[in-house]
């Protein structure tokens, strides 16, 4: 099939914000180096909470009128020897689970009682086999999850493919800060 345009075309197209591509986008902005600048980053409670954790480990992030500002850690990531309180948001607790993970020291992610009903524990485990001690508070394979870690050392993990993408995404998006190369 072939579409033919019935004339010429010369526009710009502003595309909806996504919430998936904005938490990831923020993330790769927080670890990398110097300033990044996001255009059509969706605001929603979910990203808030991305930007607000990013925050408190180091990332300086400015939203203004549709465009997000940030500048990034250099895979640094600073401990806030405070939880970091996530809500509701599933994607900001998984992302960040891996992100902290970067740290030194223990970092604990918290939210929403909501929050502490959704498992997370294949994605500890799989932290667990790149050299990071990480736990759920209550053994409950759901948050509050407790990371001690020395930094990310890389190795070999397995996820079950089945349960979430995000679980792959999260240790992607912390994979370049390794000390070795990370398989999964």
């Amino acid at each position: 099939m072939e579409v033919r345009p019935i004339k010429k075309l010369d526009a710009i197209l502003q595309v909806p914000g996504s919430k998936s591509y904005t938490h990831r986008a923020l993330i790769v902005a927080a670890l990398a180096e110097g300033e990044s600048t996001i255009q059509g980053g969706l605001l929603s409670e979910d990203t808030y909470y991305t930007q607000k954790g990013l925050e408190l480990l180091g990332a300086e992030i400015k939203w203004d009128d549709g465009i997000f500002r940030v500048r990034g850690t250099g895979g640094t990531i600073k401990n806030p020897a405070q939880e970091i309180y996530l809500g509701n948001a599933g994607t900001s607790m998984r992302f960040l689970t891996s992100t902290v993970a970067l740290g030194q020291g223990t970092f604990m992610l918290t939210g929403s009682r909501r929050m502490q009903e959704r498992p997370i524990q294949d994605l500890l485990d799989a932290l667990g086999s790149l050299g990071v001690d990480a736990y759920t508070k209550e053994n409950t394979g759901c948050p509050p999850v407790i990371i001690e870690s020395n930094g990310l050392r890389g190795g070999e993990a397995r996820l079950k493919g089945s349960l979430s993408s995000q679980y792959l995404s999260s240790i992607l998006l912390a994979s370049p800060y390794a000390r070795q190369d990370v398989h999964i």
